[in-house]
């Protein structure tokens, strides 16, 4: 039988789908507690920001409702995600009704924007998914390779106005979304994939570009993920999703009470030399909720479990901070947008 402390540490894990195939290890996962799946795409696909030919004719809606079908009726309510991005990748393209380019997008009013939203979420809830992992609030001012052409717009008013009419939209439709990525990258030296990747702005650098961050939680966001990057302004520099610094300012002063998750938490920038399992729990003591989990990851999500809960027994991992998680986790789980 699952101890309690087991079912909470899996409760904590997001692990990612390549396909709408429910393996053996997701179903054992889903057996001992976890709560959460994101629905991701390959490489080649984030990258390209268009599904593959294959996956359009193989992942119909009916496929999309089957599987959903199949992890529901195994484990109850769930978090349930994919990306749904105007400026990048849309994980249901073809399945429900097309985002907006980024261009075109920006040259819509509010109100216009917000419906197109609407729309494009009908279908997804349809689909079975109840969170987005967007949209992105970051705004670059300068070099960033990483999100270089995948944010809303490079001012913060625009981006501020796109993120309200998406949120809004989502909302009109029951479906939950996440801003990405806390605190912004405006300036990236670097790829989150390099050990190195830094943003180098002050604090104060930062702020100057939490319109959209506020705006989306104004609107009521169900939840924010974590940066992969390095950040300067918090000595030691820290990664953002391990960051308890950047995390408290993100609850304190935007006043944020939702779930808080993490990037993928094999980011190199983020776990550096570190284990997968050492790397989780760091970001739980640092107050993240959920732990993203890559497709490279998820074939050691027992083991990651394990380290949580031996963490709980050694003291490193307080008890009350594991179950804060996971009640957060729950929380959005069982929750029905109206």
């Amino acid at each position: 039988m699952t101890s309690e402390v087991s079912r909470l540490a899996h409760a904590v894990l997001f692990p990612v789908l390549e396909t709408l195939d429910i393996d053996d290890r997701i179903a054992r996962f889903l057996d001992n507690g976890g709560r959460s799946l994101l629905f991701g795409e390959t490489g080649e696909e984030y990258v390209t920001g268009r599904m593959s030919e294959q996956r359009l004719k193989r992942e119909t809606l009916d496929a999309w409702q089957d599987a959903i079908r199949t992890v529901t009726t195994r484990a109850g309510q769930l978090i349930l995600a994919a990306d749904a991005d105007i400026a990048a990748v849309h994980r249901l393209q073809g399945v429900c009704a097309p985002l907006p380019s980024r261009e075109a997008a920006q040259r819509m009013s509010g109100s216009e924007l917000e419906q197109i939203v609407f729309e494009a979420a009908c279908g997804v809830v349809d689909a079975g998914i109840n969170l987005v992992l967007s949209p992105t609030a970051d705004v670059l001012t300068g070099s960033n390779l990483w999100l270089e052409g995948r944010t809303l717009a490079d001012d913060p008013e625009t981006a501020s106005r796109m993120v309200r009419s998406y949120v809004r939209g989502a909302r009109r439709a029951g479906l939950k979304t996440t801003l990405k990525h806390f605190p912004g990258h405006p300036v990236l030296e670097g790829h989150p994939g390099t050990p190195e990747a830094t943003v180098p702005s002050s604090l104060d650098e930062l702020r100057a570009q939490w319109g959209a961050f506020r705006v989306g939680i104004e609107e009521g966001v169900s939840a924010v993920m974590m940066g992969p990057a390095r950040f300067e302004a918090i000595q030691p520099v820290t990664a953002g999703s391990l960051s308890a610094a950047l995390i408290a300012l993100l609850r304190e002063e935007l006043e944020f009470g939702g779930l808080v998750m993490t990037c993928d938490i094999d980011h190199k920038a983020t776990i550096g030399n570190r284990s997968l399992g050492d790397t989780t729990v760091d970001a739980l003591v640092a107050g993240a909720d959920l732990v993203l989990l890559s497709p490279k990851a998820v074939p050691h999500i027992d083991e990651i479990a394990v380290s949580i809960e031996k963490a709980v027994q050694n003291g490193k991992l307080d008890a009350t901070r594991l179950d804060a998680a996971a009640a957060a986790v729950h929380r959005l789980a069982d929750y029905h947008a109206v």
